[in-house]
């Protein structure tokens, strides 16, 4: 039905295409000015957003276990979990990327990520849960931000992972310099640094 509807959109706003972005967005593309309010309205009236936080702009998930048989975990459940937690106890004002992906085969490209989450199996006494390792300070946006992530902590079960990556963001905001990004502040700290900060920074 949304995308029944959507189709519709762009056929009475635009040009009657839709775009896909690699952030996992969509695109009505050729709305004239001064259709853009009722635009917006409409698509709102479908359920659907057009305003995100900083966090829900840069988060990226693969397919994960609900479609794909090589993943570990529910990459997509878990990141909508997670931008509900973080929005709710963080006031993020910078661009921010959190890469979810399920396996190996890294199709959300966990390596680049401001925070890159790989997922596992964790063990809990008898029984295994959806985790993740967790890695940090990636990057491909521009030369100056180029780099691979660097392996912040192992083995994370995903309910343990909100808190934790709270912590982490909340030492980057706490710690930062004026206007300094995530990636900026992961690269100018050594890993154990930065777990340092975090470990110190408060739970909202």
């Amino acid at each position: 039905e949304q995308m029944r509807g959507l189709a519709e959109i762009s056929e009475r706003f635009g040009i009657g295409a839709l775009r896909l972005t690699v952030w996992q967005n969509l695109l009505v593309s050729d709305v004239a000015d001064e259709d853009v309010g009722v635009c917006i309205a409409a698509i709102q009236a479908l359920g659907l957003g057009v305003e995100a936080s900083a966090i829900r702009r840069g988060l990226v998930a693969c397919s994960g276990n609900a479609g794909c048989k090589f993943a570990a975990a529910n990459t997509k459940g878990h990141a909508l979990r997670l931008a509900d937690h973080l929005e709710a106890r963080l006031a993020v004002d910078l661009p921010i990327n959190i890469h979810l992906t399920g396996c190996h085969h890294s199709c959300a490209q966990h390596y680049v990520g401001d925070i890159g989450l790989l997922a596992c199996k964790v063990s809990r006494g008898e029984e295994s849960v959806e985790g993740y390792h967790i890695f940090i300070g990636g990057g491909a946006a521009s030369t100056a931000e180029q780099a691979m992530a660097r392996e912040y902590a192992r083995d994370v079960a995903f309910d343990e992972l909100p808190a934790m990556l709270e912590k982490l963001l909340g030492a980057w905001l706490t710690h930062r310099n004026p206007a300094e990004s995530f990636f900026g502040f992961c690269r100018r700290h050594e890993i154990e640094a930065l777990r340092e900060l975090a470990a110190r920074a408060p739970l909202r």
